[in-house]
């Protein structure tokens, strides 16, 4: 096997084996196997700085310190093809090349792979993340899951401030729920006064049929103006709903009643008073 054929080994599996011999040989060290992995951290260094025979006698994270920085993100990419995953010392080892930044971004727009996505995703907010443009360029895609959304979410969410009139013009141009929540979500970041994200929460309250979810988004906004249109929610929601919806109503400084309505016959309500009996 050649050292590019090296690249693509099953790094898990090599591990995997090495744990076990390693248990096998340290059994009477351990009372149990749950003790051992919690050593399963020290045990991975172990086998990650031991030359190992399937790598030639060279250790794992050698082997990885000395792949070319111009082999890494097509390394990375054939890693992730099929049933394949990256070893955690390949993601730790572009970690360390903040010049493939670029690179990586340039990835992630090419790709909609879901696997490659999520750790490419990664390694940009590893590196220090990428430009707000790239992330509202991700978020906008259809050819994309929502997990990798998500990530984008959460990145944005850092830099609600500096997103906020794009994200305002974006939803005032799309009547997609979906796409409206996820920019209600970064929005919802922002510091609490803006009418047009009131205007914009409000908005999604009546429109979106996850009322909880929205009042949660309004909740975190903080703008207690909100709070005349959620009290009116509280008398037909489920109790699921009531809850998110009263929490937030207390969040924004309001009050209500703990026992503002009977909600004996509500399923969630009934299961849950049974198991604090």
């Amino acid at each position: 096997m050649d050292e590019k054929e090296m690249y693509y080994l099953d790094f898990d599996k090599l591990f995997e084996n090495f744990a076990d011999k390693y248990y096998s040989e340290h059994e009477s060290e351990y009372e149990s196997p749950d003790d051992f992995a919690r050593d399963l951290d020290l045990v991975y260094s172990i086998w990650a700085t031991s030359p190992q025979e399937a790598l030639g006698g060279i250790a794992p994270a050698a082997f990885f310190d000395n792949i070319p920085k111009d082999e890494l993100i097509d390394i990375l990419k054939g890693s992730c093809a099929g049933d394949g995953n990256p070893s955690s010392l390949l993601f730790d080892r572009i970690a360390e090349e903040h010049s493939l930044l670029g690179e990586l971004c340039m990835l992630a727009r090419e790709s909609s792979d879901e696997k490659l996505l999520t750790v490419t995703l990664s390694l940009i907010a590893e590196l220090g993340g990428g430009e707000n443009e790239f992330y509202l360029d991700m978020l906008d895609r259809t050819d994309v899951d929502s997990c990798v959304k998500d990530m984008c979410i959460e990145m944005l969410c850092t830099r609600a401030e500096e997103v906020k009139s794009v994200l305002l013009c974006r939803a005032e141009k799309t009547d997609d729920v979906g796409m409206i929540e996820l920019y209600a979500e970064v929005l919802s970041y922002c510091a609490s006064g803006d009418d047009k994200i009131l205007n914009l929460l409000v908005t999604l309250l009546h429109l979106d049929p996850n009322t909880a979810y929205v009042a949660g988004l309004i909740g975190r906004y903080g703008d207690d103006r909100a709070t005349k249109y959620l009290y009116p929610l509280l008398d037909s929601c489920d109790y699921a709903t009531f809850i998110e919806v009263r929490n937030s109503i207390e969040e924004l400084g309001g009050t209500v009643d703990d026992k503002y309505r009977d909600f004996s016959d509500d399923p969630l309500y009934a299961l849950l008073k049974g198991k604090n009996k």
